[in-house]
């Protein structure tokens, strides 16, 4: 059975925050303290299309006339950072701060910049880190001293997931079963094997097979009772489809449903929701450069052929990743295709750059 229709609106940003409520409040309380009450940095650590620049716009939004926000989009070349450091309010917010250092000679200064004018300062930095960024520096400089407080942004579950998607989608949609749910085999023919003695043979013989559990499903609990046994609602199956395929990554699952849903009004079924499955072999210069893009997030090509072996085809490595899916490449940028990160992550894993 279809169930009702529900109008959803579609936009590339919605004000609501699904999932972290929770977390706002505990950074609130924190920025709230008194001047006299020592606050310890916060660092909010997650994986790409997590929502960590969201959540750091809806912490701006309770400080207001007291934060400078620091918002990095691309590595970061120059020291201008610095003076807003300087001349900020008590309270610092800064965005990406996996894009103040580069894995070459000399790529990591504006990070120690950084570092140490957070480590001497008595304001109250708020930042957000890219987790496979975070992971690699934790080894390499004291980041779990100056950011004492660490917050990882837990995966969305199957309502918060529901409610940004039809927060953040507008065409009119029906949910409905897949085809082979509604045909649900209730009677059917099984083998049976019998032993003829006089030919020392074994023969299989088809006897009926009921499915039990499906009847039961279909009549009352008790006799006399009215009570039926608690359906999952369709809708509900299509979001539990979409958790698991995104693994609770809010942009994975945006990505996943404009990829799996049609834009146009019509139906839409459980089986409609796919993960998309990525076949990767990588050569070691192919793989360090994915896992660079999945740290930054954002990079253009001149900046990788600083980082990787200068003898390797940066051009032909990119032309590949993007080929294949794994990466998108826009006005020169490159980044992560979302529907691609939990494949791209395994693989990593596998060849031990990601842990």
């Amino acid at each position: 059975m279809a169930s009702p229709q529900c109008v959803i609106k579609e936009n590339d940003y919605s004000p609501e925050l699904f999932g972290f409520e929770e977390i706002l409040k505990n950074i609130e309380e924190a920025i709230e303290k008194p001047d006299s009450v020592p606050r310890s940095n916060i660092a909010i650590i997650a994986e790409p299309f997590s929502g960590r620049s969201k959540l750091l716009y809806k912490i701006s939004e309770l400080c207001r006339e007291r934060e400078s926000k620091i918002f990095f989009s691309r590595l970061v070349s120059d020291e201008n950072f610095l003076h807003i450091l300087e001349k900020s309010g008590d309270i610092v917010l800064v965005d990406n701060c996996q894009l103040l250092y580069s894995r070459k000679i000399g790529g990591f200064e504006k990070l120690d910049l950084f570092l140490n004018t957070v480590a001497s300062s008595k304001k109250l930095f708020i930042i957000t880190w890219n987790q496979f960024s975070w992971n690699y520096l934790r080894f390499v400089y004291p980041l779990e001293s100056i950011f004492a407080v660490r917050i990882e942004l837990p995966r969305l579950g199957l309502e918060d997931l529901k409610k940004m998607v039809m927060a953040t989608c507008e065409w009119q949609m029906t949910f409905t079963e897949d085809e082979k749910t509604k045909k649900e085999e209730r009677l059917g023919l099984t083998e049976f094997p019998v032993d003829i003695g006089p030919f020392k043979r074994t023969f299989r013989v088809p006897v009926p097979r009921i499915d039990y559990s499906v009847l039961k499903s279909r009549f009352p609990a008790k006799i006399g009772s009215s009570e039926q046994k608690d359906e999952t609602p369709v809708e509900d199956t299509v979001f539990q489809q979409l958790k698991d395929a995104s693994e609770g990554n809010p942009g994975v699952a945006k990505a996943i449903w404009k990829r799996s849903v049609p834009r146009a009004e019509g139906t839409i079924t459980p089986g409609d929701i796919i993960k998309p499955q990525y076949k990767i072999d990588l050569n070691y210069d192919q793989a360090f450069l994915l896992y660079i893009i999945l740290c930054m997030e954002c990079v253009n090509i001149e900046e990788l052929k600083g980082i990787i072996d200068p003898n390797a085809n940066v051009n032909r490595f990119v032309h590949d990743l993007e080929r294949t899916g794994l990466i998108s490449v826009e006005n020169e940028l490159l980044s992560i295709m979302p529907e691609a990160l939990h494949s791209i992550e395994s693989y990593l894993k596998s060849v031990r750059l990601v842990w």
